[in-house]
């Protein structure tokens, strides 16, 4: 027998993960369209309901108690399955519809998701994207918190909530300009690349800390001239002289041999994954389904 609950108790759950999602009541209200008191007295009754205290409120702010984190990890699972069930009415139908919410990597969204997402949206036209573009860390938090169907970047990502199946293998590159004065060798070594300016990418990056890790096992620091946030303004900075950069391979594209120097660093760096970063028990409609089929018969970087 399911156990009888008071008032309107998903009504509450949805004013607290509201709040949980963006911070504050006044974020939670505005994003349900409620009046702060009203998502308040949500919380308060929810408390009451369960008999616990969802927020540890001393500190100044919202800070979810470990009762709280485990109401929110159901909650989200709990509107996952209510989200299955107001769809699967659907479920007999021939035509796939509905949006798919993805949060990748920058590079990814340039460079391999386009051509993949047009050709389904032509096969399927009564399909919608949304696309996100984040680090890492912020990719795998929206996952969890099933703000978005599916993440995209570099795997494994070793969480209990998550999943994650491998779509395509990624190799390293230095890029130096024409011409370049800073590498003369036609296989540089790593103590050569640490001594020429080097262009990065932003610490939040995921290829960045992996860079650095190889050059301190072997005690060698990299001379960072300039941060940037993405591989196309590392190339262009790169292009115009002001150093070198390391970048992944699909990164490179048509013409680039024109612009670069271009060595390959596999005797330093070992080859990783891209792919696909899912939340254990999400709901996948129809069509987020048979995109990730299509992504998985689709392996290789689409240029």
């Amino acid at each position: 027998m399911i156990e009888e609950m008071k008032g309107d108790f998903l009504q509450w759950l949805r004013g607290f993960y509201s709040v949980v999602e963006t911070g504050t009541v006044t974020g939670g209200a505005s994003l349900i369209s409620r009046n702060q008191s009203t998502v308040t007295n949500q919380i308060k009754a929810l408390e009451r309901q369960l008999g616990v205290s969802l927020f540890d409120r001393s500190g100044g702010k919202l800070t979810l108690t470990p009762e709280g984190k485990t109401v929110f990890d159901t909650a989200v699972s709990l509107f996952e399955l209510i989200r299955e069930m107001s769809t699967s009415i659907r479920a007999g139908e021939s035509e796939l519809e509905g949006r798919i919410r993805i949060a990748a990597t920058h590079v990814v969204n340039l460079m391999y998701l386009p051509k993949i997402i047009v050709n389904f949206m032509h096969q399927h036209p009564k399909v919608s994207f949304d696309l996100e573009g984040w680090p890492l860390g912020m990719i795998v938090e929206k996952v969890e918190a099933a703000e978005v169907d599916l993440g995209i970047a570099t795997v494994p990502v070793y969480r209990p909530k998550i999943v994650t199946y491998n779509l395509f293998e990624s190799k390293v590159r230095l890029i130096a300009p024409k011409k370049n004065r800073f590498l003369k060798n036609a296989r540089p070594t790593l103590e050569q690349i640490s001594e020429a300016p080097f262009v990065s990418f932003l610490p939040s990056a995921t290829l960045t800390p992996y860079i650095e890790k190889v050059f301190q096992e072997r005690n060698l620091n990299l001379n960072v001239v300039i941060v940037l946030n993405n591989f196309e303004m590392i190339k262009t900075y790169v292009a115009l002289g002001l150093g070198v950069s390391i970048v992944y391979d699909f990164m490179i594209v048509e013409g680039d041999e024109n612009r670069f120097n271009i060595f390959a660093l596999d005797r330093f760096f070992p080859p990783r994954w891209h792919g696909l970063i899912i939340r254990r028990k999400k709901y996948l409609s129809p069509a987020v389904r048979q995109f990730i089929q299509t992504l998985k018969l689709n392996p290789e970087i689409v240029r």
